[in-house]
């Protein structure tokens, strides 16, 4: 922040210095003055963010090219200071142009798209500084950025004559950061797309100009070239900054309602098992009472009243139904099994009990694991909605479920041969709901099926840690 500061500081000092090259010093000092204040937004408003850091390095690089050449000007033509001064401001304005290269090739996450990228980010830095030297000692005068008057460079060598404009070679590095740019649009999320047309359009306006400006200095003369280009370039650096601005909200947003969906998982298993033990101690408890009492009465009746032993031996029977129906629907709620013995067990209960041909697979690491509560709460269900759905509508008593943990995901897989429908992406029955419990659960549900060749429910789900 401070090198920059400076670097502006001796930029808005050009009037004074240079009274004759004002214009041209601060019309090219437009663009790098709004990278530097975007830059220094975001990084006040998004400390640490590496976007933030390139937007900052591509205004404070070029800044500093333009003072040195500033600075240049002012020194003693054909001097050796005047010659080191126009090399290093040279050297530091075509790093501006990496610099935006590597800001194109991070946006808008920070990170590179692919881990290769980093190796030609780095190479086109040192090439940058070994071209331009070339550029610079190959040059008869003295090199300004600014093409301002300087006089005959004393480090020139003639060997290197034709590589005097070498360092334009420069300019390639947008083009290639658009290009990158371009490439990581196509893979990315439809949350990080909405952020990066805008950068797309403005760099792809940004390039065009640096590409065309001799042929449109010549169209359209050197005045009204600067100006246009000047105004289209200063909204590259906002759209920089409005992006990022943006997507880490949207990114904080999303983060605050998996959060949410997590808590709400959590209290949802919480409040299940509540009931599934209220259930237990207090309305189970009091019909097993009633049903020792209606025993003990016929029991006291002795050879009494045919009549009357019938009635309550079809009251003892209606108690002992309706507590199996309640057991049941208690299982169903938050079954006990899952649990005390977890997934596993659970699942093994829940398909012994159904009148299918289902084959149970299970990988070692989860036969031997347990997961979160939300975790194995959302997997048994998927299970129990699979499995119920092959007996309701798949036509067939074959079923095929498996379980297996890899990479910290698991993953959860109901198969039927039977007759499928249409559509599995339309909300069904109780998919709709079973899509909601895993999302909850940070996972996600995969339908595929197709009339005649059965259906696959896949449900995959993160698991931080299990024990």
């Amino acid at each position: 922040m401070l090198p920059g500061a400076a670097c502006a500081f001796a930029v808005l000092l050009s009037p004074a210095v240079l009274p004759d090259q004002a214009g041209r010093v601060l019309t090219a000092a437009a663009l790098p003055f709004g990278f530097y204040a975007a830059g220094a937004t975001a990084r006040a408003l998004r400390p640490g963010h590496p976007v933030a850091d390139r937007l900052l390095a591509v205004g404070v690089l070029h800044l500093a090219g333009i003072a040195g050449a500033v600075a240049g000007a002012r020194l003693p033509g054909g001097s050796w200071p005047a010659a080191t001064v126009g090399w290093v401001s040279a050297v530091l304005f075509a790093s501006g142009f990496v610099a935006l290269l590597d800001l194109l090739a991070r946006y808008p996450t920070g990170q590179y798209a692919w881990a290769w990228v980093a190796g030609p980010v780095r190479v086109a830095a040192v090439a940058t500084a070994i071209v331009t030297t070339v550029a610079v000692l190959g040059s008869p005068r003295i090199v300004s950025v600014l093409e301002l008057p300087t006089g005959p460079n004393p480090a020139h060598l003639a060997a290197l004559a034709s590589a005097s404009g070498a360092f334009l070679v420069a300019l390639a590095a947008p083009l290639l950061g658009l290009g990158l740019l371009l490439a990581r649009y196509r893979g990315a999320s439809v949350l990080d797309r909405g952020q990066m047309r805008w950068p797309i359009v403005t760099t792809a306006v940004l390039v065009a100009g640096l590409v065309s400006t001799g042929l449109a200095e010549r169209v359209l003369g050197p005045e009204v070239q600067t100006a246009l280009f000047v105004g289209a370039a200063t909204a590259v650096p906002a759209s920089f900054l409005i992006g990022l601005l943006r997507r880490t909200e949207e990114a904080d947003r999303l983060a605050a309602v998996e959060e949410s969906r997590a808590r709400i998982a959590q209290v949802a298993v919480s409040e299940r098992r509540r009931i599934e033990r209220d259930l237990h101690d207090g309305a189970q408890q009091q019909l097993l009472a009633l049903l020792a009492r209606v025993e003990l009465a016929r029991a006291r009746l002795g050879e009494g009243d045919e009549a009357v032993e019938r009635e309550l031996g079809a009251i003892g029977e209606a108690i002992g139904s309706v507590h199996r129906d309640l057991r049941e629907l208690a299982r169903g709620i938050h079954p006990a099994v899952l649990t005390d013995c977890g997934l596993v067990e659970a699942v093994r209960s829940a398909l012994a009990r159904l009148p299918l041909d289902t084959r149970l697979d299970v990988s070692p690491d989860v036969e031997r694991s347990r997961f979160g509560e939300p975790v194995e709460a959302a997997a048994y269900f998927l299970v129990l909605e699979g499995v119920t759905n092959v007996l309701k509508h798949a036509d067939t008593a074959d079923a095929h479920v498996s379980i297996t943990a890899a990479g910290g995901l698991l993953t959860v897989t109901v198969r039927d041969p039977g007759r499928g429908f249409a559509d599995p992406r339309e909300p069904r029955g109780g998919l709709t709901g079973l899509r909601d419990r895993l999302a909850a659960a940070g996972g996600v549900l995969e339908v595929t099926s197709r009339p005649g060749y059965g259906t696959t429910l896949r449900g995959v789900l993160p698991v931080a840690g299990h024990v």
